[in-house]
């Protein structure tokens, strides 16, 4: 192929690439043009900037004014957006219908259509040009209407619909939404009431707080409740414009109901006064926006909702957080307390008032207390002469999402089910139950661990074993490991020291009835490697009849009990022979 008829094939392709391309835009011009061409009357819709509406019984204008659409006359109010966007829509929706073309040479070439004197006269402001809409009467079978357009001469015949369209009254253009706005855009939201002053903001967690009366914690189901009723409020009845004097409706300062809502967002600052209830319509009272001069007649029950006291809206819930959650606590009564962490095993350890290892149910336990209390209310007025709140709980979590803890705790003065508490972030008294956390007794040995003993039996040197009437010695031999004499009893009872737990633990005190005198058993257990180093352990007397036994070790500071099945293990059979 020559480079001449490669050209030529290259200019045909554009000539045909431009013709595609011409037609698809004389395709695109002449379906708007058709559209254009179908439609009664030429405007757009979002772009009018003012309403005019003028018959025999309605004067109306509205205007929009930065996105929102606001009555001019006969009231300066605000307007219904939703009820003007139907009627523009529905106006520029409307096809032309026939056209008619007036006598030319008629003194009157207008009046057959009654758009001598229009019935209704329409203007629609778009970017400083008005659109003049005139309507006249009906058509000889009542389903059409004659229109005419001010500045063109010709007359449509449409559809009576664009009747239906037009407002018969203010009222029906008029915005009956009270407070404007998205719940998620609230940020703060003051009610006075006859109950006093409520002031509660978002933080920038989006968390609810409450700051006068007290600062305090809010109900967040109970404030979303609130906001969303709010938000649902509507205008019932208008009663009246250019009201100056708000006293005969309860709107003034001594018995209105007010809420002042702010937004993030473009609605602001809302200002809602609800009055008295409607002579001849209790159900209904009086309400005022403070941006607008007209009384509004709105549910009772908006009243009803914002008549609350703070205690309404305070969270009734102890923080909230996974048990699993807490790293560190202490809790303490005056000068006696406790205090456990949790190591990287997941394990608790008693840190104070002495460092050991802890019973990590007993703990979990404790906690647990903790998660079963529930507020029940608030004390108000605050207890003459309470009792102290002595003891306390702090509680720091390994979640970073959680912040410390730290409650003060006492008794209720007349109810032994219930206890009071205070929050670190809380001023006020709450009334809570159950009072497990009041009464646990704050006694270390309750939450030591049970391991009273844990040896290896692969780490024991040399074991002797004595009763009432027998004693027993046997070593391992370095060689073999074999215990020396043979005795199949000795390999079990050591086993029963890795680890050796105790049923329960308590203080040392007074012995002397606990059968130490004379043991049930006696075991001195001593270790390989570490020479002197050994370990007595001791079983006294039942502490019931066939229950467990009394035990120690020799050198600690406190005695322990062992369950019945533990001590046969580490008593000799019957059968053995002793040393």
């Amino acid at each position: 192929m020559n480079l001449r008829l490669t050209i030529i094939l290259a200019a045909i392709a554009t000539l045909l690439g431009l013709a595609v391309a011409f037609w698809g835009r004389d395709d695109d011009l002449l379906r708007s043009r058709y559209e254009q061409a179908r439609r009664a009357f030429r405007f757009d819709a979002p772009r009018v900037e003012r309403l005019l509406i003028q018959t025999d019984d309605l004067d109306l204008e509205c205007q929009r004014r930065q996105d929102q659409w606001r009555l001019i006359r006969p009231v300066e109010a605000r307007a219904d957006a939703v009820a003007i966007d139907r009627l523009l829509g529905g106006l520029q929706d409307l096809s032309r219908g026939d056209i008619i073309l007036p006598p030319r040479h008629s003194p009157d070439p207008y009046g057959p259509y009654g758009l001598d004197a229009p019935r209704i006269r329409l203007a629609l402001v778009e970017g400083g040009a008005t659109n003049h809409i005139l309507i006249g009467r009906r058509t000889p079978l009542g389903d059409g209407v004659y229109v005419r357009q001010a500045e063109q001469t010709a007359i449509a015949r449409l559809h009576a619909d664009l009747l239906d369209l037009l407002p018969t009254s203010v009222v029906a253009m008029r915005d009956r939404s009270l407070l404007s706005g998205d719940a998620a855009a609230i940020d703060r939201l003051d009610i006075r009431s006859s109950t006093g002053f409520i002031q509660l903001a978002r933080d920038g967690d989006g968390t609810w707080h409450m700051f006068q009366p007290v600062t305090a914690r809010v109900d967040s189901t109970a404030i979303a409740a609130l906001i969303e009723n709010l938000l649902a409020g509507h205008i019932v009845q208008f009663v009246q414009d250019g009201v100056s004097d708000l006293a005969p409706y309860g709107l003034d300062n001594n018995s209105a109901i007010t809420v002042v809502l702010n937004s993030a967002s473009h609605h602001g600052t809302q200002m809602l006064a609800l009055g008295d209830p409607l002579p001849n319509a209790p159900a209904l009272v009086y309400a005022r926006l403070q941006a607008e001069p007209s009384v509004y007649a709105v549910s009772a029950d908006l009243r009803t909702t914002l008549d609350i006291r703070p205690d309404d809206l305070r969270d009734r819930r102890l923080p909230g957080f996974s048990l699993q959650s807490i790293q560190h606590f202490r809790i303490a009564d005056g000068e006696v307390g406790l205090e456990f962490t949790r190591d990287e095993a997941g394990q608790w350890r008693m840190i104070a008032p002495v460092q050991t290892p802890a019973d990590s149910a007993a703990v979990d336990a404790l906690l647990q207390s903790w998660g079963d209390i529930r507020i029940t209310e608030f004390e108000s007025p605050p207890l003459t002469n309470p009792p102290p709140l002595t003891r306390s709980l702090w509680m720091d979590m390994r979640d970073a999402r959680y912040p410390p803890v730290s409650v003060q705790m006492g008794r209720h003065p007349h109810n032994t089910n219930q206890f009071r508490l205070v929050l670190a972030d809380d001023p006020l008294v709450a009334i809570a139950s159950p009072p497990h956390l009041i009464d646990l007794p704050l006694d270390p040995f309750l939450y030591r661990s049970r391991e009273v003993l844990s040896i290896l039996p692969a780490d024991v040197e040399a074991i002797q074993v004595r009763t009432a009437d027998q004693s027993f010695s046997f070593a391992r031999r370095s060689s073999t490991g074999e215990w020396a004499p043979n005795a199949p009893w000795v390999e079990p009872l050591c086993a029963q020291l890795a680890p050796l737990r105790a049923q329960a633990i308590f203080a040392r005190q007074d012995t002397g009835d606990m059968g130490f005198d004379a043991p049930q058993v006696a075991l001195t257990i001593r270790l390989l490697g570490q020479t002197g180093l050994a370990a007595t352990l001791l079983v006294g007397a039942e502490t019931t009849p066939d229950g467990p036994r009394w035990a120690t070790l020799r050198g600690r500071e406190y005695i322990f009990t062992l369950a019945p099945e533990v001590v046969a293990a580490l008593c000799p059979p019957p059968a053995a022979t002793p040393e």
